[in-house]
């Protein structure tokens, strides 16, 4: 009896002791970790959300995060959204952003922005897009399905990429790790505050990858399916911008997107001159729109949400919060942009 005791005692302590070291483990991990308060990839914040309280969801690469504003979005319209863009999120990414999002949130309207179609499979911000994911089935998905393979240890074990990194910790960093995300007053939009003169339009160098292009395809067809499984309007969408994927290519996808039954298409070079987008004023660069910029074209999606979707903002909506964030979006506003300059070499 008593030798039963002990070993009882033994194994209570041994899994103590293991408890600890992982409990230690998961703090550091999250400590070291960088913080992601801007320019994509926003999860820490948009699980602060209430659940169900989106009536818009928009997901995509830097032109979406630099380009729609929601704030700008409630105010023409009354609804409720976030972006869930990250860095040149590619169209299985998206499928993997989407899925992950509606276990908290039920949009009625989902906008996909379409240039991520034309990415290679592996960009340049694995560590951020997978990274940032929550823990769980779609965070695994992503690392061995969309990431190279030589990262993705580090996205198993973040220590292995974070771990030099506690000599940088701020106090951001602790403040995160102990009492989590705020609320975004930005809901996911990444404020440009330069203007850079415009070169006039351009045409994008292509990025062929028929296979990936192909694979890419699937990813949407899935996020289609999915969205109208649940009673989402799927919405696929170009940016408007300065330097563009090559127009025959872009009216091969978007032939193809429209003959999907059941999804909307919104070209957004196609009415470049709707929102009043000035050129030379309004883009930080030949992708992205400046805040000014951001402002013309997320009321032009308004309008055409008003009378393309005829969306209605839900019951429960918290008004205090959108209110604060409206305020907060139009005090940036009232700050001058400044002229882009190149740095000095």
């Amino acid at each position: 009896m008593r030798r039963l005791l002990t070993r009882r005692r033994e194994a209570l302590a041994l899994v103590s002791v293991l408890l600890a070291l992982a409990l230690a483990l998961a703090f550091m991990t999250r400590l070291t970790t960088p913080k992601q308060h801007a320019y994509g990839s926003v999860w820490g914040h948009f699980l602060q959300e209430e659940p169900d309280s989106e009536d818009v969801l928009f997901f995509g690469s830097s032109l979406v995060y630099c380009d729609v504003a929601p704030a700008a979005l409630w105010e023409t319209t009354g609804l409720s959204s976030f972006v869930m863009a990250g860095p040149e999120q590619t169209i299985p990414m998206t499928a993997l952003y989407l899925r992950e999002a509606l276990r908290t949130q039920s949009p009625q309207a989902v906008f996909v922005e379409l240039t991520g179609m034309f990415y290679h499979r592996c960009t340049n911000y694995t560590k951020t897009n997978v990274g940032q994911m929550p823990w769980g089935y779609n965070r695994l998905a992503a690392t061995f399905t969309e990431a190279e393979p030589e990262v993705r240890a580090g996205l198993l074990f973040p220590l292995l990429f974070y771990h030099d990194r506690w000599s940088e910790l701020t106090a951001d960093d602790w403040t995160v790790a102990l009492r989590g995300y705020s609320r975004d007053p930005l809901a996911g939009y990444t404020c440009m505050r330069q203007w850079r003169p415009s070169e006039g339009f351009q045409v994008r160098p292509p990025e062929r990858d028929p296979e990936n292009f192909e694979r890419s395809w699937a990813s949407l067809v899935q996020i289609r399916d999915l969205c109208l499984s649940r009673g989402i309007i799927p919405v696929f969408y170009v940016a408007p911008t300065l330097l563009r994927v090559r127009q025959a290519d872009m009216d091969a996808l978007l032939a193809r997107v429209r003959a999907l039954e059941g999804a909307r298409v919104l070209d957004g070079n196609a009415v470049f001159d709707s929102p009043g987008l000035d050129e030379s004023y309004d883009f930080y660069d030949s992708l992205h729109l400046n805040v000014a910029g951001a402002r013309k074209f997320t009321e032009f999606l308004g309008g055409w949400i008003r009378s393309e979707l005829a969306l209605r903002p839900a019951a429960a909506r918290d008004a205090a919060l959108w209110r604060a964030r409206s305020e907060y979006l139009r005090a940036l506003e009232a700050q001058p942009l400044e002229q882009w300059k190149p740095k000095e070499s």
